[in-house]
């Protein structure tokens, strides 16, 4: 039986719970889902946070709740995963100039290190937004408040990502029609498509691409299917966010400007 001094997870329906939102008084809490409030916490995203509860990870109150969509009281109710409490972390949010040789997991990969190495300790409990290969460089975001992560990364927001890349042979007319057609790629059985391509006029092997999707290794697979080669890949920008000055493998805070920037571009794409 829980424990009757503290409140179960409510299990109102959408309905119910929709109307006591919107009429919430300061004696009414305000419920959320409890993927969100989760990912409130900055332990992870959302998506990441529906994994975890569809295990059977994920405690409210000593209660292991596996029902998705549920939703608490985040201000009343104690959340566990694996039997240890969240606890509201600072939230961080970084800008990382990713070198490349090195992979964006925390293990590293077998021939290439982390890019947690690079990063100062105080900032290492970050996720990347996205990520990027071992052979690519970039802008790469990274933040431990997993709903913003969740509003930067999901496809519906469709936030854009600019890349320059370096090709062993040029594009022809056809190959970038078929780009920006899209390319159908397995097992996602998904068109990959690309919503710029933009030849430079100094290398004729050198091109900018922008995405709006995020498929694993998008660029390089599309490609792949043309029979071109992706030599160097180096993402120039996300959403509004661009390197500038800052060296391979050094990283800075986001100003405020620039998260609400970030956000502003997800809710302007939808």
């Amino acid at each position: 039986m829980p424990d009757s001094t503290k409140p179960e997870p409510s299990k109102t329906s959408s309905t119910a719970q929709n109307s006591t939102n919107s009429t919430n008084t300061s004696d009414t809490p305000v419920t959320v889902r409890l993927n969100k409030a989760i990912a409130d916490t900055g332990y992870c995203a959302r998506r990441k946070a529906d994994e975890l509860i569809s295990a059977g990870r994920v405690q409210v109150n000593g209660q292991t709740i596996t029902e998705l969509g549920t939703r608490i009281h985040p201000a009343q109710d104690a959340i566990t995963v694996n039997g240890q409490p969240l606890t509201q972390a600072e939230k961080t949010y970084l800008l990382f100039h990713k070198p490349t040789g090195y992979v964006t997991s925390r293990r590293g990969g077998r021939t290439g290190e982390s890019i947690y190495s690079l990063i100062p300790p105080e900032f290492r409990s970050v996720d990347p937004a996205g990520r990027l290969d071992q052979d690519s460089s970039g802008a790469l975001l990274l933040t431990n408040d997993g709903d913003f992560l969740f509003q930067i990364t999901h496809p519906r927001f469709h936030v854009p990502k600019l890349y320059a890349i370096t090709l062993d042979h040029a594009l022809s007319e056809d190959d970038i029609a078929h780009l920006l057609a899209g390319i159908p790629l397995t097992p996602e059985n998904k068109l990959a498509r690309m919503s710029r391509v933009i030849p430079d006029a100094t290398q004729p092997f050198r091109y900018q691409v922008e995405l709006i999707t995020g498929y694993n290794r998008q660029i390089r697979r599309s490609l792949s299917a043309l029979k071109a080669r992706v030599l160097t890949l180096h993402r120039i920008s996300f959403g509004p966010i661009s390197l500038g000055d800052l060296k391979p493998g050094h990283c800075r805070p986001l100003s405020d400007a620039e998260q609400a920037s970030l956000l502003s571009a997800s809710i302007q794409s939808q």
